[in-house]
């Protein structure tokens, strides 16, 4: 690049490589705790993080890397499982499938969060990272 340096974007942040590296190595236990804690918070909930979302990126002009970002994540949950060997020889493929789909709207609203960083309130983040902390906890 003729001595410009390019912008490094939310989905290409070490903080984002950390979470997909993070993601890769969940079971499928982890991934319905994840499931199940995203469904245990009420519609409204989400949908008041979600406006923060909106606003914080139309503000500071982030939604196409949000949307990469958004992008990113789902195509994590509905790839062919190729995550740790050892994690496939502990479920069949078909399970873990299903489990990864299952749990996307909690990886979305996690990597929304990861990627925004600091950008979002206390409370929005803590709505949209939280199933992901829970089933994580273990891990970190």
């Amino acid at each position: 690049m003729s001595g410009r340096q390019r912008r490094q974007g939310l989905v290409d942040s070490e903080e984002m490589a950390a979470f997909f590296a993070k993601l890769d190595h969940l079971n499928q236990a982890q991934l319905m705790t994840m499931r199940a804690a995203w469904r245990s918070t009420s519609h409204q909930v989400h949908e008041e993080a979600w406006a923060t979302v909106r606003g914080v990126c139309a503000r500071d002009g982030l939604t196409a890397e949000i949307d990469q970002v958004r992008t990113r994540a789902l195509a994590w949950t509905t790839r062919g499982s190729n995550s740790v060997p050892f994690f496939r020889a502990n479920f069949d493929d078909v399970a873990w499938q299903q489990a990864k789909m299952e749990a996307g709207e909690a990886i979305v609203d996690a990597a929304l969060a990861v990627a925004m960083g600091g950008r979002l309130g206390t409370s929005a983040r803590d709505v949209l990272i939280g199933p992901w902390l829970r089933a994580t906890e273990a891990v970190e």
